[in-house]
Formats: C-alpha cells, structure tokens, sequence
C-alpha cells in the first residue's frame, strides 16, 4: 500500500480537492493508497473538512483509508510530516502539498520507480509555476543558504518525496526532532532517483511563504542540518 502524507494549514478549501484527485490518478492506476491528513493547528475549519472527508471515505473506498492527525497548535511542517510518516502504514510513503501543487499524476510514476527497487525517489522541479518577484528572489536565497550549509544542491529540491518503509524507519528512529526534512532524504543514503514535476498553480489560497518566513525556515534548518557553525555560512 501507498501512503500519502498531506501535511495541511489553513488548507480548508484543498482538503475535498486533494481527495478526489488523488484518488482518481491512483484509482484509475490500480494502486491501493491511503492518505494521511495532518492538521498543523489550522485557524480555519480545515480539521472539521478533514473528518468529513474521513467519513465520504468510509462510503466510497473499499480497500483504501483515509486517517488525520490534528496539532493542538501550529508546530510547522517539519513536524506535520513527521507525524504524518509515523501515522502511516504504507511499504511507501510519499509526502505531499495537500494544495495539489505537486501534481498527483507524478504519484504513479513514482510508484513504479519504487516497484523497480529504488528506495528514495526525489521529485525535483522543472519549472516553478507563476511566482511574484518577491516570492521568486527569496526562494533564490534560501536555496542558496541551505545548498551553501548542507553540501547539497537544493536549487530544485521539494518535499515531495517517496520514501520505502525502511527509510521511513530509519527517519522517524533519528533522536532529532527539528529536522530539515527536505534535505534529509539525500543524507540518509539508500538507493536513490529522481523524477522531473511543473510546479501547479494552487486553484485555493495562497503560498503560506512570506520572505521573512522563508529566512526564518533557513535559519532554523541550518542549525538543525549543519554542522558547520553559522558564522561560516556565508553567501559567495
């Protein structure tokens, strides 16, 4: 079974939306899937959309399951996705927006890929879709900051990834818990690809990334990831 982790703040509108794309692209695949919401102390009524769909899941799915997991408070993603991988009971797991950004179509190709006996598959970006100025300079920055920190070029990383169940053992059996999860695929080893993915354009909300969070994120994850002191950290 494939598990699906949809980590989810203030995503209230996307939650029904998630559902039945994914279970369309994976349905019509033949792949048997669960998905795993979880709640990261939303403001809106996201978990209240979260228990709805676990309950039209009841109705429409005969071998697949919906689950959610609910934050008392907002603890970020980082802890959202691990959460979401320490609920699941996949042979794979896969983590994902849950504002369908990641593209569901590219779920089979990465399910294939771990069929084949890759242990880690990697979706990196083609193209980023539409991005503000703002948006698109500061994101520049953070890859910069964090490709500088960790070794590894982060310049098309995302958090869309697939993970065997080992590998998702060996993340969740790490004694850290403020983990840079985007980059900590690529340095727990394992037998690794990549595939390629466009970036979608979000049909409800907006990005939850200011500038000043995203600075906040790379400062946090450096002296998470890294261990060379920050002083060093310099931008050529």
């Amino acid at each position: 079974m494939l598990s699906i982790i949809l980590p989810s703040y203030n995503e209230s509108k996307n939650i029904q939306n998630a559902y039945i794309e994914i279970k369309e692209v994976l349905s019509k695949a033949k792949i048997l899937f669960e998905l795993v919401y979880v709640n990261d102390g939303s403001k809106d009524d996201t978990w209240t959309k979260i228990e709805e769909i676990i309950e039209k899941g009841k109705e429409e799915l005969k071998e697949s399951r919906i689950k959610g997991v609910s934050f008392s408070r907002n603890f970020g993603k980082e802890a959202a996705i691990l959460a979401g991988l320490a609920n699941a009971t996949g042979e794979a797991c896969v983590v994902m927006d849950c504002d369908m950004q990641h593209p569901p179509e590219t779920l089979v190709e990465m399910y294939r890929l771990w069929q084949e006996g890759y242990e880690v598959v990697e979706a990196v970006k083609r193209t980023r879709g539409k991005e503000s100025l703002v948006y698109k300079s500061s994101a520049k920055l953070f890859y910069r900051l964090m490709t500088k920190a960790t070794g590894i070029d982060m310049s098309r990383a995302s958090d869309f990834k697939l993970m065997d169940r080992k590998v998702v053992k060996s993340i969740l059996n790490m004694p850290e818990r403020n983990m840079f999860f985007r980059g900590l695929s690529s340095w727990v080893g394992f037998k690794k690809t990549e595939v390629e993915f466009d970036v979608r354009e979000r049909e409800f909300g907006t990005s939850k990334w200011s500038k000043w969070s995203l600075i906040k994120y790379a400062v946090k994850n450096i002296a998470a990831f890294s261990t060379v002191p920050m002083q060093f950290v310099t931008i050529a």
